[in-house]
């Protein structure tokens, strides 16, 4: 039992637990074929292991790899958390420009939210068809021509239509660039850049209205759209000539750090050594055939600019559009999909209602007034993205040197706990402060807490889940987006008619016992968690079920 966790009862290999640092797993490096990190990281053993070839995006040059994942950050931004918080600020303005009721304008967001949600399926199977650079450069095509209709859009169905196509656009951004960490990253580098893609999506979501109320109060809501379009287009470029292709086909031989953990060597080429203290049943098989790969050149330039390169997987389209459905069957990708959705949900419902709230006595604020209180948000976010970006590697990393060496997905989870300390706070204290009419500044402190806590806690679990379910990652954080747009869907629907008759102290009371039960959840998924991953391994149900290949299960 490691720290709490339960330990598979007969020694068998749960796929996520690894050997990361061979140096406090007192071992000689038995196997010469595991690559191991470069420089201080030089006794962390890599994981995934790359393969020998250079197209492989495990092997490309780290600034490469950082020029990928920033133009995709870019439109995660602009595409993904951008979009629906947009108009936030000036709803009531909008709504009086337009000749509709407010809750009509709140509605928009809540369409956007659903067409998102609705396309998560098949953003899923077309990027395990042929892969995430067709879907990428899309979703950015699909935002252009979304800001163009709201740039000319005089009437409520053509900013509508504007909405529901800019749905479109979130889809891919708000879902894949997770499991492009997993694509370009090794475990021990994700950290800082999953936290990273977190506050783009939460705090940045919130702070957008900074600016777009002003905009909206001085210059009238079009220009948010004016000034949008320049920059859609120019991260649409950048996709196109940068973001190649990182979906891998890697040979199951390059995987070797989950090998070591099996019972046989296969095909009977591998020859088992156990290591003289065996950490936590833990063996490392060596390899010592004498076949040959040819290695490729790298691809080039023009080539790589290629729409795509797939079909990546021989599973029909159908099927994997349902096997996207099927995982929340899967405890963990559930766990993960449902708390970090609930949570989430509750920062798009302050987003929401802050128009509200603002709006009126006794704060009366114009919509640049609005905009200027998600300061508070704004900052939260970021400050949580920083703590979580410091904290998440290193004790991942002290937890598993005093595991003698082997690295455990559930050693994620205990950060958690500060999340949802902040977050619950930050929303109860947010109510109690509108009812009882406190100062503005204290109610953005109150509001920035909450994001500073739910950052904290949604990257943890996120990152929980790609940790330890890695090879489901595209379906997990497909169908965390769909729930989370379809459940934000029902809050749009909601929040404002429950805030009007619950009163504000009474609505984030109720949310913050939700949150606390949510995040209670994480208790038996950190003890159990290990023989979960065990047992799902063993009876897959996309495998039984026939929606994957088992070759792909292998990889």
């Amino acid at each position: 039992m490691a720290f709490g966790i339960l330990d598979i009862q007969d020694g068998a290999h749960a796929p996520g637990t690894v050997i990361l640092d061979e140096k406090a797993a007192n071992i000689q490096s038995a196997n010469s074929t595991l690559k191991h990190g470069k420089g201080s990281n030089s006794h962390l053993v890599l994981e995934p292991q790359p393969s020998n070839d250079p197209n492989d995006p495990l092997n490309w040059p780290q600034w490469y790899k950082e020029l990928h994942l920033w133009v995709v950050v870019l439109g995660t931004i602009l595409n993904g958390a951008l979009p629906g918080p947009l108009l936030n600020a000036g709803f009531v303005e909008i709504a009086s420009e337009l000749n509709r009721p407010l809750v009509d304008l709140v509605k928009t967001s809540g369409y956007l939210l659903i067409v998102t949600g609705a396309s998560g399926p098949f953003v899923s199977a077309i990027s395990r068809k042929w892969g995430k650079r067709p879907v990428y450069i899309l979703s950015s095509l699909m935002a252009i021509v979304a800001v163009i209709v709201g740039e000319v859009a005089t009437t409520y169905s053509a900013l509508l239509a504007s909405r529901v196509v800019h749905g479109l656009a979130v889809s891919a951004y708000e879902s894949l660039t997770l499991a492009s960490v997993g694509d370009l990253f090794f475990i021990h580098e994700r950290g800082p850049r999953v936290a990273i893609i977190m506050v783009m999506i939460t705090a940045i979501g919130n702070g957008i209205s900074i600016i777009a109320g002003p905009i909206t109060s001085r210059l009238g809501w079009h220009f948010n759209y004016h000034i949008l379009l320049p920059f859609v287009v120019v991260q649409f470029i950048a996709v196109v000539l940068l973001v190649e292709e990182t979906a891998y086909n890697r040979n199951p031989r390059s995987g070797l750090n989950h090998d070591p953990f099996l019972e046989t060597a296969p095909g009977g080429s591998g020859i088992k050594t156990t290591t003289p203290d065996k950490p936590d049943s833990t063996e490392m098989i060596e390899f010592q055939g004498s076949d040959t790969l040819t290695i490729p050149k790298r691809k080039a330039f023009l080539q790589r600019l290629a729409l795509y390169n797939g079909p990546y997987t021989r599973d029909s389209f159908p099927k994997m559009v349902l096997a996207s459905i099927v995982i929340v069957l899967n405890i963990g990708a559930a766990y993960s999909i449902i708390v970090t959705g609930v949570i989430i949900a509750w920062y798009v419902a302050v987003a929401l209602i802050s128009s509200v709230i603002f709006s009126v006595p006794p704060y009366s604020y114009t919509a640049a007034g609005v905009g200027y209180v998600s300061t508070g948000p704004l900052i939260g976010g970021v400050l949580g993205s920083f703590f979580i970006g410091a904290t998440l590697d290193p004790t991942a990393t002290w937890m598993t040197r005093r595991n003698k060496g082997v690295y455990e997905p559930e050693f994620r989870l205990p950060l958690v706990s500060v999340g949802a300390v902040f977050s619950i706070a930050g929303l109860c204290g947010f109510g109690h402060a509108i009812q009882d009419q406190r100062s503005v500044y204290l109610i953005s402190f109150l509001w920035g807490m909450l994001l500073f806590g739910m950052t904290i806690l949604s990257t943890a679990i996120l990152h929980y889940v790609l940790d330890a379910f890695s090879r489901h990652s595209t379906e997990i954080f497909i169908m965390n987006m769909v729930f989370k747009n379809f459940f934000y869907y029902g809050v749009t629907n909601y929040i404002v008619q429950w805030y009007a008759m619950a009163g504000p102290a009474s609505l984030f009371d109720a949310l913050g016992g939700i949150t606390a039960a949510m995040c209670c959840l994480t208790i038996p998924m950190y003890i159990f968690g290990k023989r979960y991953r065990w047992f799902w391994h063993k009876n897959n149900l996309l495998v039984l079920l026939k929606l994957i290949t088992v070759e792909r299960e292998e990889n």
